[in-house]
């Protein structure tokens, strides 16, 4: 049977290059696509941020209260000839080509680049703002009870006396009492393996001094042989 390679079966065509050349080529295009979307987003990112510079808060009324719904994005479009602006609100995400409604442009602002929004009845959006509770109350006639405020402090400062000056024992010195028996029991530890180690060398010890005088008397018995046989070349063991 005959032995037909891969170099054999792709042989009479004509790549312009080998195989590998072409990986490395397709790999580095794609790697320089890759970068040249990330930077592409990266800029279209920016852009948009920087269109989309008005933040409004959305409100509505959700079981009798006013709560937020929403945060949706909104950049100034210019109509006509004569000026006019109108706001494009957009969602919050990268993606703003749907436009969730048109409005006027805001009033109203309570914050940097934001705005509230309230979400009328007949579905009109109205900016507004938070009103002045106190200026508010004066109109209203409303007189403050200082001593709701009073009583309402002292029953506080009641709790506060029960819940962290009332400490038991164990909540006052459950800390040091636990710290103190880490160090007592790492202590411990500490010195039975010092213990066990000091009992190791001294076996350590024992077996240095029996090589010691094993060696000794091997030089002392066998010394003249061990060097004729390293100056002749010989060997210790008799033939």
């Amino acid at each position: 049977m005959a032995d037909v390679g891969l170099g054999d079966a792709f042989g009479g065509i004509d790549l312009g290059g080998s195989i590998g050349t072409i990986g490395t080529i397709l790999l580095v295009c794609t790697i320089g696509f890759i970068i040249i979307a990330l930077i592409g987003a990266w800029v279209f990112s920016r852009m948009q941020k920087k269109q989309y510079w008005v933040k409004i808060h959305l409100f509505r009324l959700i079981g009798n209260v006013p709560t937020r719904v929403a945060v949706y994005c909104a950049r100034e479009v210019r109509f006509g000839m004569a000026g006019d602006m109108l706001w494009k609100v957009a969602p919050a995400g990268l993606f703003k080509f749907k436009a969730i409604k048109w409005i006027p442009v805001g009033k109203i602002q309570t914050s940097a680049s934001e705005f509230w929004y309230y979400i009328r009845e007949d579905g009109e959006w109205i900016n507004f703002k938070i009103e002045d509770l106190n200026e508010k109350s004066k109109v209203m006639g409303v007189k403050f009870v200082q001593e709701d405020m009073r009583l309402q402090r002292l029953a506080t400062e009641r709790l506060l006396e029960q819940r962290l000056m009332s400490k038991n024992f164990w909540e006052k010195w459950g800390t040091v009492v636990m710290t103190t028996i880490v160090f007592v029991v790492v202590a411990v530890c500490m010195v039975i393996i010092f213990y066990q180690f000091g009992k190791l060398l001294d076996k350590m010890s024992s077996i240095v001094a029996t090589q010691d005088a094993t060696t000794k008397f091997i030089v002392r018995h066998f010394g003249n042989q061990i060097f004729n046989a390293n100056a002749t070349g010989g060997s210790l063991v008799p033939t």
